[in-house]
């Protein structure tokens, strides 16, 4: 079993009040803690100091064959009213607990001592993340305040620890009633870790989320730890092993969620679904008013999507059209029809063309365009316009690639004529009118919202 650590203050309230324990008894009689670090004000320090220890000796007293190792955290403070005084105290002494008794059950005597001391207390309980930290509430025997008048005799050097133990109801099991009272506390901390939450869903910053959901405050924190989760290994890209965090959650409500499939004896993901899964990717960055990175992404997406053009949906073979090597494909000019090749050099306006270059955008749309018209296909309009809205962010990349700079969503839409939205817009078309048929889905570019809603919903 783990330590049983007490921390507390002492109050007014202590050790006895009206025949019946004080909150500091009352918690020991009900927890029993191996170490109780007691924090003295100037004022408690001298009722407690030898001969008297009033503290030591009444749980003694009271509670039998009970015998805890008591530290004295002795501060030396007089102004006990001042709220600034209390939490280097408190912080230190947690400081020491951490070094000897780390996995301890660290119980917190919210009742005992002044409101600044229990407000001190609950400042550090709600910024605590790596301490297990149980805050206790006494009740008073008659549900009163512990401020009413009989709870604040003045308690000083003279209390008769005997005489008072002899006098103790609860020391008589017939006449005990536990009022003990563990409060959610943490009711604060969520409050303010979920508006913080929410702010970062906005950005997309699950790593940031993840840090926060360490605090360990909310109902269903295993739950959204997973999903948050889940969250960051689709934005690294891990693929079908984010799947296995959803699969053991079994809540049929993620089913929208998972990466391409739920099904698991899938295991090869068609290249249609990562073209999808990189541009959901490039749009959250544009949505985050990161336009730098969402233009630099544009590049190879668009690269895929015509390679896809050719592969998928004119059925060409890629291996027989370009030359491939390990980073990807490039123009081999003895391949090219001679048609093809005049075309290219009219698009590009150029005299004479390369061999063996990186494939290229603009190479690629020419080669599109090229069969399109040759096989009659209905579809080269369709096409030449989107190859012409796409063609428009080719400035803005290259001056990126560049040069040491960043651009506004304003930037952006000057310098290439066009704007982010018409961007997306035409190829969320181009997904909706060729990928449908193959299993496209709205939602698998909404993911990480959908991922962010669900998060929400398990905040309240």
């Amino acid at each position: 079993m783990s330590k049983k650590i007490l921390l507390t203050f002492a109050g007014n309230t202590d050790p006895t009040r009206g025949e019946h324990d004080g909150p500091i008894i009352h918690i020991c009689r009900y927890y029993k803690p191996d170490n109780i670090y007691l924090i003295l004000t100037k004022e408690m320090e001298e009722r407690d100091e030898e001969p008297h220890n009033i503290y030591e000796r009444a749980i003694k007293e009271n509670l039998k064959n009970y015998n805890p190792e008591i530290i004295r955290i002795k501060t030396g403070i007089k102004d006990a009213h001042h709220f600034d005084i209390y939490f280097s105290w408190i912080y230190e002494t947690f400081e020491i607990i951490k070094k000897e008794n780390k996995d301890a059950e660290i119980y917190l005597n919210m009742t005992s001592g002044t409101s600044q001391m229990t407000i001190n207390l609950l400042m550090y309980y709600i910024d605590s993340l790596d301490l297990n930290l149980i805050p206790i509430q006494v009740e008073t025997y008659k549900k009163q305040s512990n401020q009413s008048e009989e709870n604040n005799k003045t308690v000083d050097k003279n209390y008769d620890v005997e005489a008072e133990a002899i006098c103790n109801l609860d020391n008589e099991e017939k006449t005990r009633t536990y009022r003990i009272v563990e409060p959610d506390l943490k009711k604060y901390s969520r409050i303010l870790t979920k508006n913080q939450i929410e702010k970062l869903l906005e950005q997309y910053k699950y790593e940031a989320i993840s840090e926060l959901l360490k605090r360990n405050i909310f109902d269903k924190n295993l739950e959204l730890n997973t999903l948050v989760n889940f969250a960051i290994e689709r934005t690294n890209l891990k693929g079908l092993d984010c799947n296995k965090k959803l699969n053991s959650l079994n809540n049929k409500d993620y089913n929208k969620l998972y990466y391409f499939t739920k099904d698991k004896n899938i295991t090869r993901i068609p290249d249609w679904y990562q073209i999808v899964d990189f541009f959901s990717l490039a749009n959250i960055k544009q949505k985050t008013q990161d336009i730098s990175t969402y233009t630099l992404m544009l590049e190879p997406i668009i690269v895929k999507i015509y390679l896809s053009i050719l592969k998928d949906l004119m059925g060409k073979n890629l291996d027989e059209l370009f030359r491939k090597d390990s980073h990807g494909y490039k123009v081999e000019l003895k391949r090219l029809e001679e048609d093809l090749k005049e075309m290219i050099k009219k698009d590009l306006k150029r005299e004479y063309l390369k061999d063996d270059t990186n494939i290229s955008t603009s190479v690629l749309a020419s080669i599109i365009k090229y069969y399109l018209k040759k096989e009659n296909n209905i579809e080269v309009n369709y096409f030449t316009s989107l190859a012409e809205t796409l063609a428009k962010m080719k400035t803005v990349r290259n001056t990126l690639a560049h040069e040491l700079k960043s651009i506004s969503r304003e930037d952006f839409n000057k310098e290439s004529e066009t704007t982010v939205e018409q961007i997306n817009s035409k190829i969320l078309d181009f997904f909706n009118k060729f990928y449908t048929s193959l299993g496209y889905k709205k939602e698998m570019v909404e993911i990480y919202d959908n991922i962010n809603k669900e998060i929400v919903k398990l905040l309240k």
